[in-house]
């Protein structure tokens, strides 16, 4: 029996996945399997990342899927070797290294990459970001952080979401010294309310870093490398290294070159289709349903299987109901700070649950 064609673009977290759970149901044997990636290696946790700048576990013990296990017969690997383009009318890719391949169905599981917003001096003269200036979102930015950080060394970690936090905790636990900037009044004012970001607040303090609350970076100090940062409100902070943890982008731009429905990312249906192209599909942080991003695991999970069902038949008729999905189911499940009763010693074990530990064990 001839297979269809079924090619992967993205080795992160949402194509190993899709390709996991396409594989569970058997499509092997009606798919063959094509994969590419940007990255050399397999699928990693991202969420582990901040334990490995804090030297608490090593890059191997965070790979959930080197994807060395794939026999040949399933699935096609092409790794280090990103789609740049997509010939819809043809049903062929084109990768950065001249490869070809023709699908029948296609996945796109781009992810997404670390926002780096326009601040003065942060910025070398060709463009990229000055010597010093890290953003934090892959194994290759923690890896660049690492060779950076040593206790003699002070950094600016720039953001107020937990992505921020956990940089912060890393390099401390680095021996770093370490300025929190955070433009909001609050330590994730989002997440918790006013009493419990408070406790959290004297919690990141006790642990030896400087967090400043309401406040933001105007400029960055250094002509050729990092020297320091002024605040908005006139506050010189003298640094060796600056980290952004602003948030994420989702990376569209192969669909956008296609011609494909893209708002925030790639807007596709219950059955994680482009609405515009039912031969393709997008999964993870590059897909939208409902004017929605969703970037945790739990609905990342979810697409996945509803894909999988679909595309080898094990239930084409199912599919996400789009109707009252959480925001962030993650933060849902994990924040929850009005439901656990008033005083402080409640309050204080939102800090155990949701938020790094700061050198101690979670319960």
């Amino acid at each position: 029996m001839t297979r269809a064609k079924l090619v992967v673009v993205g080795n992160g977290m949402a194509g190993v996945r899709a390709v996991e759970e396409v594989l569970a149901r058997g499509g092997d044997r009606k798919l063959e399997i094509t994969m590419f990636g940007e990255g050399p290696y397999g699928h990693y946790s991202r969420k582990k990342l901040s334990e490995v700048l804090a030297g608490r576990q090593q890059e191997s013990e965070i790979f959930i899927n080197p994807l060395a296990g794939y026999p040949e017969s399933s699935v096609a690997m092409h790794l280090g070797s990103p789609v740049t383009e997509v010939d819809r009318a043809s049903k062929v890719v084109f990768a950065r290294n001249g490869t070809r391949a023709r699908y029948d169905i296609l996945l796109i599981a781009t992810g997404s990459r670390s926002i780096t917003p326009p601040l003065a001096g942060a910025y070398g003269c060709e463009g990229g970001l000055k010597s010093g200036v890290f953003a934090f979102r892959t194994l290759e930015d923690c890896r660049a952080i690492q060779r950076c950080a040593r206790s003699d060394r002070t950094a600016a970690v720039i953001g107020e979401g937990s992505t921020a936090l956990e940089v912060a905790w890393g390099l401390a636990n680095r021996g770093s010294s370490v300025h929190l900037v955070h433009p909001s009044a609050y330590l994730l004012g989002t997440k918790l309310d006013r009493r419990a970001s408070e406790v959290l607040y004297a919690r990141v303090m006790s642990r030896g870093a400087i967090v400043h609350l309401g406040s933001a970076v105007a400029d960055i100090v250094g002509d050729d490398c990092v020297e320091g940062v002024v605040l908005e409100n006139g506050i010189s902070l003298a640094c060796d290294m600056i980290v952004l943890a602003v948030g994420s982008r989702p990376n569209v731009e192969i669909a956008v070159r296609a011609g494909l429905a893209v708002e925030l990312a790639i807007i596709v249906d219950s059955h994680m289709r482009s609405v515009d192209d039912h031969s393709i599909f997008a999964v993870g942080e590059c897909a939208q349903q409902l004017g929605r991003v969703l970037g945790s695991v739990s609905p990342l999970w979810e697409q996945t299987q509803v894909f999988a069902d679909y595309v080898t038949g094990s239930d084409p008729v199912g599919g996400i109901p789009i109707e009252g999905q959480p925001v962030n189911p993650t933060y849902v499940t994990c924040f929850q700070p009005r439901s656990i009763g008033p005083g402080p010693e409640a309050i204080a074990n939102i800090r155990y649950e949701c938020v790094p530990t700061w050198g101690q064990a979670r319960r």
